[in-house]
């Protein structure tokens, strides 16, 4: 039908080449020339991307492969073995449900000692790992007291061959008490104050009844010893005169001067509540002696006894 609806003068002039062209004809070829010449023009930006060859493997580094995610899968997990039964457990293992309910209780558990005996050592080990660790502490202050004896006068002894016997008299022999009190002034050094009462006990004929007395010394003091240097002041009190050997009534006297110095030395073992007990001793020089017996020259002298004591001492401010 198409045939049919060309006009017939447009049939004839075709052989001739004069029919009209359309526009639409006309514009044709172009765009055929366009789509022929379209691959050349983009074939140069199109070929790099296409023939660019990979790299070379040695030049770059192989792209570390990720993991595969693990499968998930719906069987329940193992339950885990129970901590309690490992001998080796560590400390920071989660307890298990029955070892938590058991603890709730009262009772004692797999990770918990029951051995006592262990328990006391551990206790003490700790103890004294505190003790040896912990820093030496000097009291500043420390008050200490107790009995001693000293000083001793021999006196005068004489024997008789015809009597065929010996007196002895003008002795002394002090015993008595001390208070003292001792203050740090740099470590383990003291400066201490003592006061001295003592009574002649004396089982010969006595001269004085007793002496009391002061002590200014410096010292030394550490945990289990102790050395230390005196001054001493003594009085000696009562009546200075006594009955020479072979001698009838106190014709005789003995007078003592008030100046002594010491050098001493102890021991000491701490005790619970701030206290420690002392035993010490020392080597007195002095006091000076003028004895005096009729007839005979004045016999001057100067004493070397002793004094020793036995004191409990308290830490009064540490």
């Amino acid at each position: 039908m198409l045939i049919t609806m060309v006009p017939t003068w447009l049939v004839a002039l075709a052989p001739l080449g004069m029919a009209p062209v359309s526009t639409e004809a006309a514009a044709q070829p172009p765009a055929a020339e366009a789509l022929t010449e379209a691959p050349t023009i983009q074939r140069p930006t199109a070929q790099p991307v296409v023939e660019a060859s990979p790299p070379p493997a040695t030049e770059a580094p192989q792209p570390t492969p990720e993991p595969a995610p693990a499968a998930v899968t719906t069987e329940p997990a193992a339950a885990p073995a129970p901590q309690a039964a490992s001998a080796d457990a560590s400390p920071t293992t989660v307890a298990s449900p029955a070892a938590t309910a058991a603890s709730s209780t009262g009772e004692p558990t797999a990770t918990e000692s029951t051995d006592p005996a262990s328990d006391a050592a551990a206790e003490t080990v700790d103890a004294d790992d505190a003790k040896a660790k912990a820093p030496r502490q000097y009291p500043r202050l420390v008050i200490a007291g107790g009995p001693m004896i000293g000083p001793h006068a021999i006196g005068n002894e004489e024997c008789d061959s015809s009597l065929a016997r010996c007196e002895t008299r003008g002795s002394f022999f002090g015993f008595g008490g001390q208070l003292e009190v001792r203050a740090r002034i740099w470590k383990v050094l003291y400066v201490d104050v003592r006061g001295v009462l003592v009574r002649n006990v004396s089982r010969h004929e006595r001269i004085y009844n007793g002496l009391g007395g002061g002590a200014l010394g410096l010292g030394a003091y550490g945990r289990r010893a102790f050395a230390r240097a005196e001054y001493v002041y003594i009085n000696a009190f009562g009546d200075n005169r006594f009955e020479p050997p072979f001698y009838d009534g106190k014709v005789a006297t003995d007078q003592w001067g008030n100046h002594a110095g010491m050098l001493a030395a102890g021991f000491r073992q701490p005790l619970p509540k701030n206290l420690s007990a002392e035993l010490w001793g020392g080597v007195l020089f002095g006091p000076s002696s003028t004895r005096s017996i009729p007839q005979e020259e004045p016999d001057e002298r100067v004493l070397t006894t002793f004094m020793v004591g036995l004191n409990l001492a308290w830490d009064a401010w540490r």
